[in-house]
């Protein structure tokens, strides 16, 4: 892991003693429990959890899925018998990390993200490439025109769209090298728009459902799930996360019964109310970053998901978009190109490096110019406000 050695000496590849067999998620917000309540099982066949902690008082003092939650006043002088993993979304993750750092605890010796906890002990202890969540675009059209929009959707001047046979192919590329993906999301623009969206979901849990934790579909529930995507849906146990931007948009009924049609058929689904998002600048009041600065600014951003498309694997899936809406080129850095790689350890390191932001500029191309969505953005936009 050369790459991890010369651009992040806290890396904890090497650290044999960094994960034992505890493991202590640290959520802030209901949205990372539902992250975990999805992927509970796979965590808890892989590795004994010992409580979770949470600094919400209301969410303490009871059980989630039969592991205890505890207050972290409570916990603070036990914590340096355990190896920490913090569950909850980037943008928080950095204050949950200082909060540590307080108590007397090391960032990559006595803590770190999820995904860098996945990535690495999987590979260090069992040779196998495991990546936390993955999303495939299957198209850029959709029923909105969210001025800022953090795909850019609106500001596609040639839609794309892709067919179930494109999506395995790039889901056969990355199973070349990955054993096991705990999320796998399928979005858009709006997927329901996509008439091969039943399809791609049957492929895909044929062949790949059992090295994929759970599929899930993100819309803005413009569109009603037909009954043959739901019933599919079902025996794949997928997942419907919608986003309900009825505030500002007026579809409320067409909403409520999209909910209502995957509620009434037992699948799992989440309602995310967001009102407000980051505002990235880009692609209309690009952010300047300084050179010397961009790599601590993506690794704040630091996206709990990548992209697949193309046959490319993306550290950030929006620089994916921005290519492709022509907003910007990107560069060999901001990507690993599956279809080049052999069929063997190097590759699968090399995917592993990148999922963690260790490619040899150390920074993505976007990074310059993009706000992000990291604690060092403070700039804040209405959800969903139409072009």
């Amino acid at each position: 892991m050369e790459t991890a050695k010369k651009i992040q000496q806290e890396s904890v590849y090497g650290y044999d003693s960094i994960f034992l067999d505890w493991w202590i998620p640290i959520a802030s917000d209901k949205r990372e429990y539902k992250k975990i309540y999805d992927n509970i099982e796979f965590f808890k066949n892989n590795f004994n959890i010992v409580y979770i902690v949470d600094s919400n008082k209301e969410k303490c003092n009871c059980e989630f899925k039969g592991i205890s939650v505890k207050h972290v006043d409570d916990v603070k002088d036990d914590l340096k018998n355990y190896k920490i993993v913090i569950m909850t979304a980037n943008r928080n993750a950095a204050l949950v990390g200082e909060d540590l750092e307080k108590f007397g605890l090391q960032s990559g010796k006595d803590f770190c993200s999820m995904e860098q906890f996945l990535t690495e002990w999987f590979w260090n202890y069992k040779k196998k490439v495991c990546l936390m969540e993955v999303h495939s675009t299957v198209t850029s059209r959709c029923t909105l025109k969210c001025k800022h929009c953090n795909m850019f959707m609106p500001y596609y001047k040639e839609h794309v769209g892709y067919t179930a046979k494109d999506i395995l192919e790039d889901l056969e590329l990355l199973f070349r090298h990955v054993d096991y993906i705990v999320a796998y999301r399928i979005l858009g623009g709006e997927p329901l728009i996509n008439n091969e969206l039943e399809d791609m979901i049957k492929q895909i849990g044929d062949r790949y459902g059992d090295r994929i934790g759970n599929i899930g579909i993100i819309t803005n529930g413009t569109l009603l799930p037909d009954e043959k995507l739901i019933e599919t849906s079902k025996k794949y146990n997928v997942k419907f996360d919608f986003s309900d931007y009825t505030d500002v948009v007026d579809y409320k009924k067409r909403f409520d019964e999209s909910v209502k049609i995957v509620s009434d058929a037992g699948l799992r689904y989440s309602v995310n109310r967001s009102l407000r998002w980051c505002d990235f600048g880009f692609p209309v009041n690009n952010r300047m970053y300084d050179f010397d600065k961009v790599r601590e600014h993506m690794l704040s951003c630091g996206p709990i998901f990548h992209g697949l498309n193309d046959g490319k694997y993306y550290y950030c899936h929006v620089s994916w978009s921005a290519d492709k809406a022509k907003l910007l080129k990107n560069v060999p850095d901001d990507y690993v190109d599956l279809r080049t790689l052999d069929d063997d350890d190097r590759a699968k390191e090399a995917i592993l490096e990148h999922s963690n932001g260790n490619m040899a500029k150390g920074f993505v191309k976007l990074c310059k110019i993009c706000g992000g969505c990291g604690n060092d953005n403070t700039e804040f936009v209405k959800a969903a406000e139409q072009m």
